[in-house]
């Protein structure tokens, strides 16, 4: 179980160092990630590499015990560099140069850039990839978020892949749909990126362009894997962080192809919405789906110094308990960030566990407490992971199509935002959900929720369809399987083959608007249906409709319509719904196909993950209220966090955790 945080030895006298590594160590440090920003360090001039500084750092934390997670840079380049070719630097969709003097303003298909970055990521492999010191590769950072490239190599690329994609122009513009507004093109060199102009671009022009945006990022990633991976000798692995809920601009199911473990950055509020983003959580978890392996490579730890800022400032036992939500989620690693507060440059005001002095801040202790309890299970919770029922479908070329800030495709967030309420409907009911990909395997659910899913073809039509028919549940949401793979939309506005086996046409439907919901009733209680209803078309004769709309011409509209396909089940669920239906209805679910827990009478404010492994089972009671909080639960239990056995309710302290090992 790696644990620390990110560290820049070049940001520190290096005379400082030895007391920042004591104190690290006396944390329970084993792990630091560095280097990442270091380019200029590492080849101060062009050929020339510096690794002494690195070298002299790296002997210092091996006497602390402490290992390294290497991250070779390829984004935030020299100035050196830059002066060679000014070409480098990102040219944006309104024409704009972003000038030198930032971070990821480089453009990320250049070839000078593709050059010089795998040749020190080989430099740095040759220099330590049989070095027992170094734990893995960390992949530069944040691969993708830098904004997108519109610059002549750029263009070019583009229509090159759109002609290895396409094949003729012909095929392109009937993809496509550019015989609306009469935007045929006659050759591949006339397709510009779609940059800034009047209206907006083709869906399906953008959908393509965000396809090469993502499969740009991931050929750099692959880039940098192969030339660490070519060049070490030990058994050191590959990794690299994403972005948990907010970068949707690379697939990163993709890229993880190219990642023996998977990676994230990790900011959630403190306090009442500690919770909201966890479903980022589970998304990482799916990236190499099988292994469930992932690290959160930047953990939120102390407050930011931002005046005005929410959920910035944890209680007493919050940092702790932020880190046992992740390993809780499965995390196998977790680094802060960052371990010292930097008095210079652009996040100076930046949380972290020590100060501009490196003197233990408030939340060294609990770091300090819960590195010293990793040290005695580290090796349990190697050895376990989350294994769920069910999955929530996600799905990068559906953000694509869904979140472009056009009008016609309704609110930007709609798509990730109604995922987390699912996600937050089920784990608040004590049962652990994954994100699966639509390309990965359903049949190790019970369950699959679909919140909505923009783009689908034949081939994965079919798969959802044998997926119930062989026992599975799905449950189904408006804009799913309404468009095909270059988001032109089906006629019936639903695939024929998921019409078949809901057994309704979707043709009708009615929006909502998002200031007022429109109530409905299902199972004798009152909710909120928001934003658009599928006013649907019962074609099978074994649908049952269940509840009704409220006050509006189409109350007579099912919410749900529900149909036993094969061994299985397909839900329909005509409109997006508030946290408590789903709650409602899900729990229907997971009693009819065996979904249980062994705890009943506890809050929502206490979060229950399960782990299983090599013959033990881990469940975990994470505490996220300031409030003491009670589980009920029947027998005899062993909380192996707290060192406590007991029989019966547990008690679980104001942002504690109890960690239950099981036979």
């Amino acid at each position: 179980m790696y644990y620390g945080a990110a560290y820049y030895p070049e940001h520190r006298e290096p005379e400082r160092w030895e007391y920042d590594l004591q104190n690290m160590s006396d944390a329970g440090v084993n792990c630091l990630r560095v280097a990442e920003f270091a380019w200029v360090l590492l080849e101060p001039s062009d050929g020339t590499y510096d690794f002494s500084w690195l070298d002299k750092f790296k002997n210092m934390a091996s006497a602390h015990g402490i290992q390294l997670l290497l991250c070779p840079p390829l984004r935030t380049l020299p100035a050196w560099l830059v002066e060679q070719d000014r070409g480098l630097l990102i040219e944006d969709d309104r024409g704009h140069i972003l000038e030198f003097g930032s971070r990821y303003s480089f453009c990320i298909n250049h070839p000078l850039l593709l050059q010089k970055g795998k040749a020190l990521a080989v430099a740095m492999a040759e220099h330590y990839g049989n070095d027992s010191d170094i734990a893995g590769w960390h992949l530069d950072n944040e691969h993708g978020d830098e904004p997108d490239c519109h610059c002549p190599i750029c263009r070019k690329n583009f229509q090159q892949w759109c002609e290895e994609k396409h094949k003729t122009i012909d095929a392109l513009n009937e993809a496509w749909g550019l015989r609306f507004w009469g935007l045929n093109f006659q050759s591949f060199s006339q397709i510009p990126t779609p940059r800034f102009t009047k209206a907006f671009h083709s869906p399906g022009h953008s959908l393509d362009w965000r396809r090469f945006r993502s499969a740009c990022t991931v050929e750099a990633v692959a880039m940098q894997a192969k030339a660490v991976r070519d060049n070490i000798q030990l058994q050191q692995f590959v990794t690299t962080n994403n972005q948990a809920m907010w970068n949707n601009r690379t697939d990163y199911y993709n890229m993880a192809e190219n990642l023996d473990i998977t990676g994230t950055n990790y900011y959630p509020q403190y306090g009442e919405n500690s919770r909201n983003i966890a479903f980022g959580l589970a998304t990482v978890r799916s990236y190499k789906q099988g292994t469930g392996q992932f690290q959160v490579h930047e953990l939120r730890n102390g407050p930011h110094a931002i005046a005005g800022a929410a959920g910035n400032t944890p209680e007493p036992g919050e940092v702790a308990r932020l880190a046992m939500h992740c390993i809780a989620n499965g995390a196998k690693g977790l680094y802060f960030f960052r371990w010292r507060g930097c008095p210079f440059g652009c996040e100076q005001h930046h949380g972290t566990i020590t100060g501009y002095d490196g003197e233990r801040l408030a939340v060294y202790d609990e770091v300090a407490k819960l590195g010293s309890w990793l040290k005695e299970y580290g090796d349990v919770l190697d050895k376990t992971k989350v294994k769920s029922d069910v999955a929530i479908l996600y799905d990068f070329k559906t953000r694509w199509v869904m979140e472009t800030g056009v009008t016609w495709n309704g609110p930007n967030k709609l798509y990730p935002d109604q995922a987390q309420i699912i996600y937050k409907a089920v784990t608040q009911m004590g049962i652990d959900c994954d994100s699966v990909s639509l390309d990965g395997n359903f049949e190790c659910y019970k369950v699959l929720i679909v919140p909505a899913l923009a783009c689908i073809n034949d081939v994965q039509a079919e798969k959802i369809k044998t997926f119930v028919e062989n026992g599975g549940t799905v449950v189904w949401h408006p804009f799913s399987g309404v468009k095909d793979e270059y988001a032109r939309i089906h006629t019936g506005r639903l695939h024929s083959t998921l019409q078949e086996l809901f057994g309704l046409r979707a043709d009708n439907y009615a929006t909502i608007s998002s200031n007022t919901p429109v109530k409905c009733l299902f199972n004798g209680c009152e909710y909120d249906a928001k934003m658009f209803s599928d006013i649907i078309d019962i074609q099978a004769d074994d649908l049952i409709s269940i509840g009704s709309y409220k006050d509006v011409f189409y109350s007579d509209n099912p919410i749900v319509a529900k149909r036993n396909v094969g061994k299985g089940h397909a839900f329909y669920i005509t409109s997006f719904m508030d946290i408590d239906f789903y709650t409602d209805l899900l729990k229907e679910i997971f009693n009819n196909v065996d979904i249980t827990i062994p705890f009943f009478n506890f809050s929502n404010r206490v979060e229950i993950c399960s782990q299983v492994g090599d013959g033990i089972k881990l469940v975990f009671l994470v505490n996220h209220s300031g409030e003491e909080q009670t589980v009920g639960f029947e027998g005899e239990w062993s909380d192996i966090y707290n060192s406590v056995k007991g029989t019966g309710d547990i008690d679980i302290v104001p942002h504690g955790s109890v960690v239950l090992k099981l036979a």
